[in-house]
């Protein structure tokens, strides 16, 4: 009979409670989780498709100063417009002669570039970055920015934004610049010349934009043994040039080349993982599943899941171009690794 009034009693505190936008912290406490979840299921994006689109959107979606960005957004099936619950990935195309207005939002974005050459380029606060194919251009948030193309081919790259970060803090907005005129750069000169390695003006701090290709596969295949990830094998990460930390305090760029036949330790982490196959093919296994990826293709590894790499082919080394959350989690003191042994 007690046991009853109790009940009776807490019921009717909750259903006050409740009248008065209010709930009980004892209200589904026992739903609460012993260990983080997986945002959702592993996932992959076929490159044959995505260019399939791409040639579809250059016949039909115009870009011009007042037109659209032509770029394909990888939308996770689990979750609503983003690629992960905290970053997009997408992939844009500009044609030749064609040029993007300039703009800048909250979000930080990266450009990986897949089809570019000299006369594609892109203007970060009048900063003009060259864009070759394997170049990363980065773009801290707030940066005015637009992309032309004065090439005689398509200039087709990656972007990645911490979107879905800036959509939770309810502080995703941009604006587009004043200005009609398209080539808003300080000088022509692209900016790994007048901003080479560690050189910069006395009194001013670094500044580099973009991480050339010729540049990084030298480091990645010269990496030593020692230095070597168990977990995702020869891997480079693109790092702040003035703090030396992370691409960007909210996420991270990743390089990694697996050798020939080469797979990796079993492990788990509560960073999100997107992931391009650069070049080569490979296999992702996620929990139960197997990504089976060929070149160009798109695969996103969901926050806490079991997953390791292997290189399908015995003589070509495979290379995964990836973007990673991580430096928001440990920044807020909530990375966890495990690996394969608990």
């Amino acid at each position: 009979m007690a046991a009853t009034q109790r009940i009776t009693d807490l019921k009717t505190l909750d259903d006050l409670l409740e009248s008065e936008s209010m709930r009980g912290l004892w209200v589904g406490e026992e739903r609460y989780f012993t260990e983080p979840r997986p945002f959702g299921e592993p996932h992959l994006w076929r490159w044959a498709k995505i260019q399939e689109g791409l040639e579809a959107a250059s016949r039909i979606v115009p870009t011009n100063f007042k037109g659209s960005r032509r770029a394909i957004t990888l939308v996770h099936p689990d979750i609503a417009g983003g690629t992960s619950h905290t970053l997009v990935m997408a992939v844009q195309l500009v044609k030749p002669g064609e040029a993007v207005y300039a703009h800048r939002h909250t979000a930080a974005a990266i450009r990986f570039i897949l089809e570019g050459g000299t006369d594609a380029y892109t203007v970060t606060n009048g900063e003009k970055s060259v864009m070759e194919p394997g170049d990363l251009v980065i773009q801290p948030n707030w940066s005015w920015h637009n992309h032309i193309n004065e090439s005689g081919r398509d200039a087709v790259w990656i972007d990645v934004l911490d979107v879905g970060l800036m959509a939770m803090l309810r502080t995703m907005f941009q604006e587009p610049h004043p200005a009609e005129e398209l080539k808003l750069f300080n000088s022509t000169t692209d900016t790994t010349v007048r901003n080479p390695g560690g050189l910069a003006p006395p009194g001013r701090s670094l500044k580099q934009l973009v991480y050339k290709w010729r540049e990084t596969l030298p480091a990645l295949t010269g990496m030593l043994a020692e230095d070597r990830s168990a977990y995702d094998g020869r891997c480079l990460e693109y790092r702040d040039a003035v703090t030396g930390g992370p691409t960007f305090p909210t996420f991270s760029c990743w390089i990694q080349m697996l050798d020939p036949g080469e797979e990796t330790l079993l492990h788990r982490h509560t960073a999100n993982h997107l992931y391009h196959g650069f070049r080569g093919s490979g296999v992702v296994e996620v929990e139960d599943t197997e990504l089976a990826w060929a070149e160009g293709d798109f695969m996103v590894v969901p926050n806490w899941s079991w997953h390791r790499h292997r290189n399908v082919s015995d003589t070509e080394p495979a290379i995964l171009f990836s973007a990673t959350d991580r430096p928001l989690l440990e920044r807020l003191g909530l990375y966890r690794e495990e690996d394969g042994n608990g």
